[in-house]
């Protein structure tokens, strides 16, 4: 029997005792329609017939608990509308074997860019959390098919592994928050030493070392543990040590996240006891014994974490060093590690209470997903006054309150009652605030709270408000459509592209930008080609002298800036306010600002800069009023 025989006996077996046997007759038919469509194909890491790892989805979907069986056949079908031959009709003999498992492959199918050819997978992650919005069963499916994936990245090379690395972390999110907490850690676990390799390679030493060194005084807590909480009290005592996941969090941006510096508590005790009077006595008896740490102690019996963990959990010292506690019932055990797949039974989950992570996502963007700036151990629970408890990251403000309250609440917020006192939009939520959102009638979004913002809900909201062509762009007259004067070069709504470095009097188009911002090119400049832009002119009159605004990069090497010096002496031009950086090891970041003449003077000085060989590139320029003229 070969590797595909045995994964093929191996499924069919685990489905029958999960599924029965009807089941099983369904699995074989979507198992055989995938060995066709991907007939001939092959693994690069070891040159196996490329359907096991389709096998392989499945199995592990329902290893884990997805006993589902359409979400089986799809897990086997997840590649074919892709990667099978047009000959072979995928679309319509998968239709023709099950809709429903038609429309989660095809949720699951890369969105091909027509620009590249290749996998556009913003617009495939769009449409995979578009999808799960209706069917929860294809992020699951995705998120297993990445998990499988991430173990085969040694056989790329070390930037392409990489970038999958990445791409396998914009999931991990979701599985967190899925509370496929088991699932989400070990993906991050195979993934880390390609995404990070110094760093996760540093800190495996160093948890290695930790570990070793505090092993035999775990032992002696251990023997203490039993004695204290006894059988009678205590189904299970369980003492685990922490993993490289434990010490790795989300950034907001996608695809990237931060390993802290592995330290203590390096382990973790987890008691398992029947009932919520236990577990309280047993906390209890642990407060006597060792003693908590102070601010860590936490009810999630009774006020669950926003991925549904629930124990009782608190911080001891023991030897001088912390040890994390968590006091679990047998009942909650299973959920807490996987979360939504533990509660898979006959007619499946109830998803409510994950439908509204995925209604927040707001336009699913990559660049600001919700599921990213949500980091699960970085979490603010805020109460409405009715008691009503929503969850946000960390440095939510007001406004991401109102807005996931109500789309209105946000569009008119003028600020809110925290606690009792009076807040401003962009006042920053603190974890147990009661908030009372204040509006007006004639409030409406600022561009300002762009830049506070977390949740993707407030950003897109925002955002397709400032995006509104009656929106008042400050310092641009749009009384006639297709067209705009510039009235004012110092206002900030405007944003001057460095691409073409447009300056007075240059021929110019303009549009809005996604953030309500006016975009303004050079009419000949090669990015405005395939777009839709305004005609523009200039219409401006500055009582006061104009300062520009220069950012720019320079070879870092001994006198680089010394042309850029000339050149502003030889054209009588001030330059002050210098400030540098560096920026990598052969750049140097300058800002500067230029006077002394007219706008249209100051804006050659653009032109002349880039001419200069030790100026690599502009990077920004805005204009600002003198306060000495």
């Amino acid at each position: 029997m070969n590797d595909l025989d045995r994964q093929t006996s191996r499924l069919l077996e685990l489905a029958r005792g999960r599924l029965g046997e009807k089941s099983v007759g369904r699995i074989g038919r979507a198992l055989s329609l995938a060995k066709i469509f991907h007939e001939g194909q092959v693994r690069k890491i070891d040159g196996a017939p490329y359907v096991t790892h389709c096998i392989s989805v499945a199995y592990d979907c329902l290893f884990w608990g997805l006993t589902d069986t359409a979400a089986i056949c799809a897990a086997l079908l997840h590649d074919s509308v892709e990667d099978a031959a047009p000959e072979l009709d995928p679309v319509r003999r998968i239709k023709q074997f099950d809709s429903v498992v038609y429309d989660i492959v095809e949720a699951l199918s890369k969105i091909r860019s027509l620009r590249t050819g290749g996998g556009d997978l913003p617009a495939t992650y769009r449409r995979i959390l578009g999808a799960a919005g209706k069917d929860i069963r294809v992020l699951i499916i995705k998120s297993f098919d990445i998990y499988h994936n991430s173990d085969t990245l040694e056989v790329h090379d070390r930037i392409k592994a990489k970038n999958k690395a990445s791409i396998a972390l914009i999931y991990v999110g979701a599985a967190r928050r899925l509370g496929m907490m088991a699932l989400a850690d070990a993906i991050i676990d195979r993934i880390l030493p390609f995404l990070m390799p110094v760093q996760s390679n540093r800190a495996q030493k160093t948890l290695d070392q930790l570990t070793k060194q505090c092993q035999p005084s775990i032992k002696q807590l251990s023997k203490q543990l039993n004695t204290l909480v006894g059988h009678k009290m205590a189904k299970e005592v369980v003492i685990e040590k922490r993993t490289l996941a434990d010490y790795f969090y989300l950034t907001e941006k996608p695809g990237t996240g931060h390993l802290m510096r592995v330290g203590w508590p390096i382990f973790r005790i987890r008691i398992l006891v029947r009932n919520d009077d236990i577990a309280w006595r047993i906390l209890g008896k642990m407060h006597s014994k060792f003693g908590p740490m102070p601010r860590h102690v936490r009810d999630y019996l009774n006020a669950p974490r926003v991925n549904g963990f629930k124990a009782l959990t608190t911080r001891i010292l023991w030897d001088g060093h912390p040890v994390n506690v968590q006091v679990v019932r047998i009942k909650d055990d299973e959920p807490n590690r996987m979360g939504i797949l533990a509660e898979w039974g006959v007619s499946g989950p109830d998803t409510s209470r994950y439908m509204r992570l995925l209604s927040t996502l707001g336009d699913s963007d990559l660049r600001m997903s919700e599921v990213h700036s949500h980091v699960l151990p970085d979490l603010l629970d805020i109460y409405t006054p009715r008691g009503d408890r929503l969850t946000f990251p960390v440095g939510s403000v007001v406004v991401d309150f109102a807005y996931l309250v109500h789309t209105e609440l946000g569009e008119h917020c003028v600020g809110a009652l925290i606690n009792g006192i009076n807040r401003p939009p962009e006042h920053p939520l603190s974890d147990g605030d009661v908030v009372d959102i204040k509006t007006s009638k004639n409030a409406s979004p600022q561009r300002i709270w762009l830049n506070v913002v977390k949740t993707a809900r407030a950003r897109t909201m925002i955002k397709q408000t400032l995006k509104d062509q009656k929106l008042q762009v400050k310092g641009l007259n749009r009384e006639r459509s297709g067209q705009f004067y510039i009235t004012s070069l110092t206002s900030t709504d405007i944003l001057w592209s460095c691409c073409c470095q447009a300056i007075p009097p240059d021929p110019i188009v303009g549009r809005l930008s996604e953030e309500g911002r006016w975009i303004v090119h050079r009419s000949d400049c090669e990015k405005i080609k395939g777009g839709v832009w305004n005609s523009g002119s200039w219409s401006y009159a500055n009582s006061k002298q104009l300062i520009l605004r220069v950012n720019f990069t320079l070879n870092h090497a001994y006198g680089s800036l010394l042309p850029v010096l000339e050149l502003l002496a030889e054209r009588e031009i001030n330059g002050h306010s210098i400030q540098g950086q560096g920026r990598s090891s052969g750049l140097y970041s300058i800002n500067m600002e230029l006077e002394g003449k007219e706008p249209e003077e100051l804006g050659k000085i653009l032109n002349e800069l880039t001419g200069i060989g030790t100026v690599k590139e502009i990077i920004s320029y805005s204009w600002r009023e003198s306060h000495t003229s």
